[in-house]
Parts: structure tokens; C-alpha cells; sequence
């Protein structure tokens, strides 16, 4: 195969991005019939994937967040797949037993080419502005203007009329030698894994209506490694280093240890991505039963012999992985042979600290300051730079299913068939994602108060418009903060009597003499290291109580998911004779995780585990649950024509107008999919890098509102009824469905057999899909202005208007209707 596919390009006058794809594959294979008992199937194939995404930039990604870009900055990727598979399968036919046995090798490599970090990039970003952006409003307010609703948008627009870049980055690629490759030059890598199988099985027919199958597969998976030696490794595998942060921290110690990283692979001599799991032994268990009962009851529940069967079972299956995990550490860690030097976030202020200002889509990033020279490195510094970077875990193991399922089914009269199942599934040790440098939910020892809930008596403090000097003393802050209230009084002027006065001054709002800051990520690092920010100490009793040194955020692919799925399925299916057959399927699952992406996302993306403290508040419906769907399908022969029921003796030329006609066609409906609630869009509470979902306060009716193409029933209503996340909160996960989807497909053909021979037919198809025409909306704008909650959502008066609030849909599920016409000769 050779296609060669054009996207639409970004804006009229760019370069429009485009796919080619080349793949092909063989297999040849030997069936051997050794004796009338004895068969052996041997197979080998070949599949080659290859493909070339073209990207739409060469250059430097240089943007005006939120507001303008002038191309994607997709980035050419190449990539050639050879998977060669070998496969044998003996079979055994002895008295009543059919035993089997084989195995399976695969021997994969993945050879690729990108640019993804052949290029630097300087964006003006509100949110790296200093205290996240909010010294922009500030200093709008303080010349006198009003911001109403939050103030994003215009944040947003005054950032880029600024035109300073508040976020930029060198990124640097380096040979095996550690030399420096030029700017624009690809990075060639090539993965390797080999898999191996192998399986006995046994199926038993103890009685004519009694049918046991067992099995077991064993299977082995090599690491996937970097042939050429391009492969770095953490010294100390994450998961671990993760649990020893967390125990720290429930002490009151914070755990600053740093990350090192080794050569790795076969090619150095080193350790592996993750180490070989042996322990992915699978057996399974089946049981047919053809049940045989006299008495009425006995023949009403299951016919007569043959009627009715009733199959059940239990497995046990492990998922391959690997191969997308390597690439993507490859990709994006900046240690060993890529390194990424940015600019931290709150650097720049619009006062005494003014970014570097945008000169033009050509500028050079490498040359603006703070970029230093690039230098090939094993370890991230430890400057405290609040670094946001990617990575992966050691610790993971073999996921495994433990799948279980029964089912019943009936023969009825007239063809028709009943069949009943129950599908049950558990999950465990599934791929995710985590920050393992997830903020320190520290404890005090003295008081038994973790960050959480101190920190949460305060905001409810900031809530019920307490002033500074009348909260009394919360034993966390006076035990863990005790410079606190000398450094703060010092530098705000809070007049604060305590040091849990002088930290809630922090929170207070501006009413209540404090500083009114609601990113409690960004509280933390003033709690952690108020230096940072010019003042005069360490409140802390030690330094970096919350944010280790070399990252702020440092997510780690692991395998720590979990997952569970209960399914029943009802099916009716029925041919009678040659005229009308039909099928009638029904399920109602549920589905639950705690997330729900694919190796292919992110880092930070929908396999993300916002808290990894509390994992729990993560568990919710699955992204992809759809709790009920419903499928039928029919072919309907007319029983008109020659031949036929009615007219049957019809000649010829009448048959060719009445005869030959069928009509098909295929139903299908289904629920719609979980969505979060709104999110907080200015506002980081938990992870310093990925915001958490608001809390509804008060019930709201969501739907797809066509009058208004709105989520929300009454959008102003909705726009107060959530509050912005406390500290440590995840918010509520998947809580409200989308719209659900129907649609109806309908083919009309007719036949005709040619005059000169009945071998000969000619068809014409008329198809129509969607026959009603019904769209339903599919959601997709989840921006900021349309799901975003601004700094305390539930108490800003609602505007005049709202704006985009709620208004998520960006087009339809599936498409209009439609038609085709086809002719078919056959002979």
C-alpha cells in the first residue's frame, strides 16, 4: 500500500501538513496432517509498518498563547516497523480429549526519526507570569480600570499586547559522544523487544452435553531497549523513590534525595527501562453444558436436548507494553541525550521584571538570557527552578485482567435465539501516569494535621472573612513554619501575633489586609522558599518543605492504574426461512478507574493521576463508559417474484419490475460518555502543573440545549454553582454525561437476472445513512472560556453576559445523511 494523505493546513496561507504511509506484509505457512489425530500449523509473517508525518514548521515555536500562532508546530516524524511472527500449533485428538500446544515468537523493532526537539520555543504565556499570571490584572486594576468575570480573557490579551516572552526554551539534542547536533537535526533511534509464548490447552468433552476446556499460557516480554546505546535510566527505580518521599512526609520530613540518571540498555551494559517480569503465567477455565431436565419446569427453562447451553468462565491475561513507553521517555526526557533549558515559571513580572520582548518569527531563543551554553548531563540541577518534566517508572509490571463470564442461551420456536450474559473484569497494576514529586502533603508530628487540612482551615478562614489578627493559632503552622510570622510581617506587613497568622495573611484577601492568593501550588513554593521570591528567609523548618529541588512536577509512567467493568448483555436473534432475518442486541455495562488514557497520550494527559496521594478521589466512571447501548440490524427479502411466495409464477419481464427486491438495515443507540465538571482555568490547587476539576455546590441540569448550544440548562445559573478546588482536592471526575448518539442506516436493492443467463445478475443499491437526519452534538471546546472556572467561581457576580460559559459543543457526532448508489455485475 502506498497513500500519500493532505490535512487542511493551519491558517489559508501555511503549509498544509500531510501522512505517507507504505506498509506492507507476507505470510506463508505449513499445515501438516501427521496421522487422522495429529495436526501440526506452522505460520510466519512479516508486517512492516512505515509512515511519514509530514509536519507544518521547521522553525522555532514562537506564539502568542491563547491568542494567536501562526502555524500547529506539528513536527515531522518518520517511523519503519518490522514485526517478524513465528507460530506452531500441534493438536492432539485422543478418545475424548483434544489437547493442544504451541507458541508464539515476535520479534519487533522500531526504527524512528523526528524533530520533535530539533527546535527552541519562547511563547508569551500568562500563566508564567509571576504569581501565575495575576501581577498582569494587578496592574490593570491599579490603574484604575474594573475586570469583571474573572479577568482570564483580558489577561490573556494583555499578555501578548506586551509582547514579552514570559516562557521560552533551548532544546538540545547530543550524539553518542556527547557532542552537540545542529539546530533542525532529527533524533534517529531504534527499539528493540522480542516476545515470547507458549501455551497447553486440554478440552474435555466429559458427556455428549458436558464440555470442560483448560488452559495455561505462559508469556515472556524482553525490555524493550535502544539498540544503539541512546538509553538513560533513573539510578533509583521511581516508584520507590515515590514511596520514600510519601513515607518522609507523613513524618514531617521532606525527602529532597536527587535523581540520577545511568547509561542503560544492552548496548552500555546497563540497566533496562524496567526490569523482565517472569511472573505472567495465565491459566483459564471453561465449562459448555447442554442441560436435559424432564417435569414442565425443566422443559420451560431449557427445551429439549440442545436447546439450551450455558457456558461459563474465568482468565487470567497480562498486556504486552513497552514499546510506545521507551519512545515516549526517549522523547521527552531532557536527560542523557536531549536537554531542554527554560525559563522557570513566575521569572518575569511587568514592573522591574520584564521578559524578553518578541522581535520577530525568526528570532534567535538560544541567544536570549538565561539560556546557558548546552551541556550534555546526567542529573537535572537542583536550582529549584520548578522544572515540569516527564520520565518513567521501573517499578512497572506485566498488567493484569482477571476476567470472568456466564451466559445463557436458548433456542426458541420459530428460529428465534435468546442468549443472557454477564461479562465481569478486574483490572490491576494497569499503565497510568503519576507526578512523582507530587507536591508534600506534609503531617505535623506534634498535631497529627497534614497540609490538606491545615491549609483547608484556612481557606475556610479566607471564606468567612476572618481578618489576620483574628484566627488563633493552628499547631501545623507553629510547628512546621516557624519563621513564618518574622519573614512575612517583615516583608507584607501583615501585623500578624503567630506564625499561623502571618501564613494566613497569604490567603486573606486584600479586604482582610492579606494578599487574597488563590493558587495554593503557588503558596506552597512561597512557604517553601520565600528567597525565591526577594523576601528576607526560610519560614519553614526546613528548606523545600513541599517542592523538591530539581522538579516541580515529574510524571512518571507506572503501573498503579486499577479498572473495573460489570456487563449484561441480552441478545434476540431470529431468521425465518429466506424472508426476514434480525438481529436485537443489548447491553448495560459500567465501567470504572481511577484513569483512562493510553500509552499514546501525554504525560500529563488523560492517563494522568492528579493526586497520586490520594488515588481514590480519582475513581470514577471511565472516560470511554457508556452505560447503555443498544444495536439491531435486519435483511428483509421481499417475498415477491419468480420463485417467490406471492406471484411466484410471474413471468419474465413482470419479475423484473416487482421481483428481486430486499431492504437492509442497521439501528444502533447509546447513552452518552462521562464528562468532569468545569475546571479550574486560573487556579492550580493540588499538582503545580495540571489544574484540578471544580466542586459542585448546588445541583445542575446539563443536556444538550439546543436553543442556546449550551451544556448547562440555565448557564448563568452554572456559572456560580462550583467553588474552585481546596488544597489537595482533585474535584469531581466524570460526574456528567454527554449526549447520548442514535442513528438509522437503510439499503434498498434490486436484482435483476440477465436474458441471456440466470448466472449472470446485475444489482443496483440504493443506501442511505442517518435516514432521519438526527445530530446530536458532540463536545470538544473545553477552552477556558467555555469550561473554565475563574478564581472563586461560586462568589464573582455573574456578568451581563457569560460569554462562551458552557457552550462545549463544536460539532456532531457521526454525519448528516447521506447517500450512495452502486451497480454490481456479477457472473
Amino acid at each position: 500500500q502506498s497513500d500519500k494523505t493532505a490535512d487542511t493546513s493551519w491558517l489559508p496561507d501555511t503549509t498544509a501538513r500531510s501522512l505517507w504511509s507504505h506498509p506492507l506484509g507476507f505470510v506463508a505457512g505449513h499445515n501438516w496432517t501427521i496421522a487422522s489425530d495429529k495436526i501440526n500449523n506452522f505460520r510466519y509473517g512479516l508486517t512492516r509498518q512505515a509512515f511519514s508525518n509530514q509536519g507544518d514548521s521547521s522553525g522555532n515555536n514562537i506564539q502568542f498563547r491563547f491568542i494567536f500562532q501562526p502555524v500547529q508546530y506539528e513536527r515531522t516524524v518518520s517511523r519503519v516497523t518490522p514485526v517478524q511472527n513465528i507460530t506452531d500449533d500441534f493438536t492432539l485428538i485422543k478418545g475424548n480429549h483434544t489437547i493442544q500446544f504451541g507458541g508464539n515468537v515476535r520479534i519487533i523493532r522500531n526504527e524512528r526519526s523526528t524533530f520533535a526537539s530539533a527546535y527552541d520555543s519562547a511563547i508569551t504565556n500568562p500563566s508564567f507570569y509571576a504569581s501565575s499570571g495575576a501581577v498582569v490584572n494587578q496592574r490593570i486594576t491599579a490603574a484604575g480600570y474594573t475586570i469583571t468575570g474573572g479577568g482570564t480573557s483580558v489577561r490573556n490579551a494583555a499578555t501578548a499586547l506586551i509582547g514579552r516572552y514570559s516562557q521560552y526554551a533551548g532544546n538540545f539534542t547530543f550524539g553518542l559522544d556527547g557532542s552537540v547536533v545542529a539546530a533542525g537535526s532529527p533524533s534517529n533511534r531504534t527499539f528493540a523487544t522480542e516476545e515470547y509464548d507458549a501455551y497447553g490447552q486440554d478440552i474435555w468433552k466429559a458427556h455428549r452435553t458436558l464440555t470442560f476446556t483448560f488452559g495455561l499460557r505462559y508469556s515472556l516480554s524482553r525490555p524493550v531497549y535502544e539498540k544503539n546505546g541512546f538509553q538513560v535510566v533513573p539510578s533509583e527505580p521511581l516508584g520507590e523513590f515515590f514511596e520514600r518521599r510519601k513515607a518522609s512526609a507523613a513524618q514531617g520530613i521532606p525527602l529532597n534525595d536527587l535523581i540520577q540518571f545511568v547509561k542503560g540498555g544492552p548496548a552500555n551494559n546497563g540497566p533496562g527501562f524496567y526490569k523482565l517480569d517472569k511472573n505472567n503465567f495465565q491459566p483459564r477455565v471453561a465449562v459448555a453444558w447442554t442441560p436435559s431436565m424432564g417435569g414442565p419446569l425443566g422443559r420451560f427453562l431449557f427445551g429439549k436436548e440442545g436447546d439450551s447451553v450455558i457456558r461459563g468462565g474465568f482468565g487470567i491475561t497480562n498486556d504486552y507494553f513497552g514499546g510506545q513507553l521507551a519512545v515516549s521517555f526517549d522523547q521527552l526526557s531532557t536527560i542523557g541525550f536531549t536537554s531542554s533549558t527554560g525559563i522557570s515559571a513566575n521569572t518575569f513580572n511587568v514592573t522591574d521584571r520584564p521578559g524578553p520582548l518578541f522581535t520577530g518569527y525568526g528570532q534567535n531563543i538560544r541567544a536570549l538570557p538565561g539560556i546557558p551554553a548546552p551541556v550534555q548531563r546526567f542529573s537535572t540541577p537542583a536550582d529549584e527552578l520548578q522544572r515540569i518534566e516527564s520520565s518513567l517508572d521501573s517499578t512497572i509490571v506485566s498488567p493484569t485482567h482477571y476476567s470472568w463470564n456466564v451466559s445463557y442461551g436458548r433456542q426458541l420456536p420459530k428460529g428465534m435465539y435468546l442468549e443472557a450474559s454477564y461479562i465481569g473484569r478486574a483490572a490491576r497494576d494497569l499503565l497510568g501516569s503519576r507526578d512523582i514529586m507530587a507536591l508534600n502533603n506534609l503531617v505535623d508530628p506534634g498535631s497529627g494535621l497534614d497540609w490538606y487540612t491545615a491549609a483547608g482551615m484556612l481557606v475556610d478562614a479566607q471564606r468567612a472573612g476572618r481578618t489576620i489578627t483574628s484566627l488563633a493559632a493552628i499547631p501545623y503552622f507553629e510547628n512546621l513554619f516557624p519563621n513564618a510570622r518574622a519573614i512575612f510581617n517583615a516583608d507584607f506587613g501583615f501585623g500578624a501575633l503567630n506564625n499561623t497568622q502571618a501564613v494566613y495573611g497569604l490567603f486573606a484577601n486584600v479586604a482582610q489586609v492579606g494578599l487574597g492568593i488563590r493558587d495554593y501550588t503557588f503558596l506552597q513554593l512561597a512557604l517553601d522558599d520565600s528567597t525565591e521570591f526577594g523576601l528576607s528567609g526560610n519560614p519553614g523548618r526546613f528548606p523545600n518543605m513541599f517542592y523538591h529541588p530539581q522538579y516541580a512536577a515529574f510524571s512518571a509512567f507506572g503501573t498503579f492504574a486499577k479498572s473495573n467493568y460489570h456487563g449484561f448483555s441480552l441478545s434476540l436473534r431470529q431468521r425465518l426461512g429466506s424472508t426476514l432475518s434480525y438481529d436485537f442486541n443489548y447491553t448495560l455495562s459500567k465501567s470504572e478507574d481511577d484513569v483512562s488514557g493510553l500509552q499514546t497520550d501525554g504525560s500529563y494527559g488523560g492517563q494522568f493521576l492528579l493526586n497520586p496521594l490520594r488515588p481514590q478521589d480519582s475513581y470514577a466512571a471511565s472516560d470511554f463508559d457508556t452505560r447503555h447501548v443498544i444495536n439491531a440490524n435486519f435483511l428483509f427479502d421481499f417475498p415477491i417474484g419468480r420463485g417467490k411466495k406471492f406471484f411466484g409464477g410471474i413471468n419474465r419481464i413482470a419479475d423484473a419490475f416487482v421481483g428481486g427486491w430486499s431492504l437492509r438495515g442497521i439501528y444502533r443507540w447509546n447513552s452518552g460518555q462521562p464528562v468532569s465538571n468545569p475546571y479550574d482555568a486560573a487556579i492550580w490547587a493540588t499538582n503545580w502543573n495540571v489544574q484540578s476539576n471544580g466542586t459542585r455546590i448546588r445541583p445542575v441540569v446539563t443536556g444538550a440545549f439546543r436553543d442556546t448550544q449550551n451544556f448547562f440548562a440555565d448557564p448563568r445559573a452554572a456559572f456560580n454553582s462550583f467553588r474552585n478546588a481546596r488544597p489537595g482536592e482533585t474535584g469531581e471526575r466524570n460526574n456528567f454525561r454527554l449526549p447520548g448518539y442514535q442513528t438509522l442506516d437503510l439499503g434498498l436493492s434490486k436484482g435483476f437476472n440477465m436474458p441471456w443467463s440466470e448466472s449472470h445478475k446485475l444489482q443496483l443499491r440504493w443506501e442511505v445513512f442517518n435516514v432521519m437526519n438526527i445530530q446530536y452534538f458532540n463536545a470538544g471546546n473545553f477552552a477556558a472560556s467555555a469550561y473554565g472556572l475563574g478564581e472563586d467561581a461560586d462568589t464573582t457576580p455573574v456578568p451581563a453576559s457569560i460569554g462562551s460559559f458552557g457552550k462545549i459543543f463544536n460539532g456532531i457526532q457521526g454525519n448528516p445523511r447521506r447517500m450512495q448508489f452502486g451497480i454490481r455485475y456479477s457472473f
